[in-house]
This record gives structure tokens, C-alpha cells and sequence, in this order.
């Protein structure tokens, strides 16, 4: 089966809750955080990260879309490509280039034309590869694919399918339990990671295996995501 437009878009809201805690909204794309998990600065929709580099690829993607605040930005690609904010202590006060970054982002971010770049780096970059893998396996459910996609973008998705026996259909397994075990074997990655930020993303593991409690493989709306309604 193909996956429909509402199917894509409650498959992205419960990404957005997973990193904003919201539904995606036009205030969605300005959010911008540095945690202390080593990402740097974490920026938009999905939060982009500027240690994984998908923040550089929002901020050139704006820069070739010509966005309101487009020229800004070049003096701080430099910072981006060498993942600066990164190696910043969060509890510490930021250098002025950061501080002048997260506050660049921010205004950036209620431009349509970021919207716009957000959504084309995470389209190119983390959905139409999960799309592929869940062809390539022969996944058709949204639920398969909303797993796939979070696992591309939270990250380790590749370490974590092969922690497991099961096999997806294109190998002659069955969806159902193959999700299952992913789940299963993406928890314990996750409970055994040293980064304790890490440890407590656990949760998103809670609501898949909740949608599959309530057997809503079809990801059918209204559905409940850590008290968010997505309607």
C-alpha cells in the first residue's frame, strides 16, 4: 500500500511530539534547543541537530531558497561544518557567534521559506530513505514506516536491525512480529546507551508499542502521543 497524505501527516506529528512535545505548527520551526547530549544546537520541526549535520543542510537549503534572512547565515556555515556548538557546555554561557546563531535561527524560523527548507532536507533525507528501506523489506504498514522514519532521524537505526533474529516479509518473515522485535531490540539499545538523555528517549519505543496495543497499524486519527491529540 502506498502511504496517504493524512497517513504522512500523522507520521510526522508523532515525530514533531517526539522532539518538540507539540504537533507540527508554523512555531514549530523556530524551536531551539542545545541540550546536553553533545548535538549542538537543535533547531525546527523534527530538530535538526548541528553534530549530525542536517542543521547545516536547513541552513544552506535556506540560503538557496533565498530566504528573508538568507544572507545572514553565511558567516556561521563555517562554525556549522566543524560542528562548534557542539563542543559547547549548554550550562556555560554561549560564545556571542551562538548566541547570535540560536537567535538567527529563531527569526529564520518564522519565515515560510524555512518552513520550506526544513521540510525538503527531512523529505530528502530521513523520510524518502525510509519510504526506500520499507520497499526494499516489503513493509507496507504506516506504523512500519513512522518506526523506520523515527529510527532514521533519532539515529542508529542501521546498528539496531541487526540486533535481532526476525525478518521482514521481502524475506518471507511477517511485518507484525519483525516491527515487534525492532521495537524490542531498539528499546534495549536505547537502555543501554551511557548517554542518560539518551536512556530516557525510551518513550518513544512506549508509544509505538501502545499503537500496537491498540492495533492501529493504519495509524487511524484521532490518536493520543504523550498527551497530544493529533486530529
Amino acid at each position: 500500500m502506498s502511504i496517504t497524505d493524512q497517513q504522512k501527516r500523522a507520521i510526522d506529528s508523532i515525530i514533531s511530539i517526539f522532539e518538540t512535545g507539540r504537533v507540527p505548527t508554523p512555531a514549530a520551526y523556530a524551536t531551539c534547543a542545545v541540550l546536553k547530549d553533545g548535538a549542538g544546537i537543535s533547531y525546527g520541526k523534527h530538530q535538526c541537530t548541528d553534530k549530525s549535520g542536517s542543521l547545516d543542510l536547513v541552513c544552506k537549503r535556506y540560503i538557496d531558497l533565498r530566504g528573508q534572512h538568507a544572507d545572514k547565515f553565511h558567516k556561521y556555515l563555517p562554525y556549522l561544518a566543524t560542528n562548534e556548538s557542539s563542543k559547547v557546555d549548554p550550562s556555560k554561557a554561549y560564545p556571542m557567534w551562538m548566541a547570535e546563531l540560536i537567535a538567527l535561527l529563531k527569526t529564520a524560523g518564522t519565515d515560510p521559506v524555512m518552513h520550506r527548507a526544513q521540510d525538503e532536507v527531512f523529505d530528502a533525507n530521513y523520510w524518502l530513505p525510509a519510504v526506500n528501506i520499507c520497499t526494499d523489506a516489503k513493509l507496507v504498514t504506516p506504523l512500519a514506516h513512522a518506526v523506520v522514519y523515527d529510527g532514521l532521524i533519532h539515529g542508529g537505526f542501521q546498528v539496531v536491525r541487526n540486533r535481532f533474529a526476525a525478518v521482514p516479509p521481502a524475506r518471507g518473515g511477517d511485518e507484525k512480529t519483525w516491527v515487534k522485535e525492532y521495537l524490542k531490540a531498539r528499546r534495549a539499545w536505547l537502555m543501554a546507551s551511557a548517554n542518560e538523555i539518551l536512556r530516557r528517549t525510551v518513550y518513544r519505543q512506549d508509544v509505538f508499542e501502545a499503537i500496537i496495543a491498540a492495533d492501529n497499524w493504519d495509524l487511524t486519527l484521532p490518536l493520543t502521543v504523550r498527551g497530544v491529540i493529533i486530529a
